[in-house]
């Protein structure tokens, strides 16, 4: 008996670790606009089909939807657990991936509508003129904004699990003990890199949360 609950509880573990992962892919994939916010609701089979998809479409992770193919027909609590051991690597494989593939084509949109156009500026290091030119694709976003753009939505989507639009927009105004007192937004400041040690710190923080998301839970 001893062992059957053992392999019982072994399996459950190892199936929250695939619906972390599966979460963490879906609320970022929404903060970088690829999906909209409502498919965080319920990430079933045919949602997670419909994200791999538009991934492919967008040059984004083509091989995604062969190798999490059991994801397509089973729910991560349904997953024996050598298929959702095998899952949970594939998903961080794909989260990386993400890390890994800026989209200000669709970041500009999301974030416009997360962090509204003053505050998005300010911490891109852009003038409101700037921003709206880019976003509206009438001139291509430089590599260096495209670079803070896409961090944003990362940092974003490590929020989004704690915050609303408007506890996120606070979080990078309210001064953190962490950073000496100062708010994140100040802390960046105007003129930063994504490879800062400061950028490295604000992000930290904001995984820090990820643990405390009750989706993932």
């Amino acid at each position: 008996m001893s062992i059957v609950q053992s392999s019982s509880a072994a399996a459950a573990l190892r199936n929250i670790e695939v619906q972390r992962a599966l979460v963490r892919l879906f609320v970022r994939s929404a903060a970088m606009g690829i999906v909209s916010q409502q498919t965080l609701n319920a990430p079933t089979p045919q949602a997670v089909a419909a994200l791999l998809k538009t991934l492919g479409q967008s040059g984004l992770l083509r091989s995604a939807a062969v190798n999490l193919a059991p994801l397509l027909h089973q729910a991560p609590a349904e997953l024996d657990v050598e298929t959702a051991g095998r899952m949970t690597v594939e998903l961080e494989k794909v989260n990386v991936a993400l890390d890994e593939s800026p989209s200000p084509a669709t970041e500009w949109g999301a974030l416009r509508e997360t962090l509204g156009d003053t505050l998005l500026a300010a911490l891109v290091g852009i003038s409101d003129a700037s921003l709206r030119r880019y976003a509206s694709g009438q001139r291509e976003t430089p590599q260096k904004v495209a670079e803070r753009l896409h961090w944003l939505a990362l940092v974003v989507g490590d929020l989004a699990g704690s915050y609303n639009a408007f506890g996120i927009r606070r979080w990078f105004e309210r001064p953190r003990q962490q950073l000496a007192g100062r708010s994140p937004r100040a802390e960046l400041g105007a003129d930063w890199s994504v490879d800062d040690a400061t950028a490295a710190q604000v992000k930290s923080l904001a995984q820090a949360l990820v643990g405390a998301n009750p989706l993932a839970a």
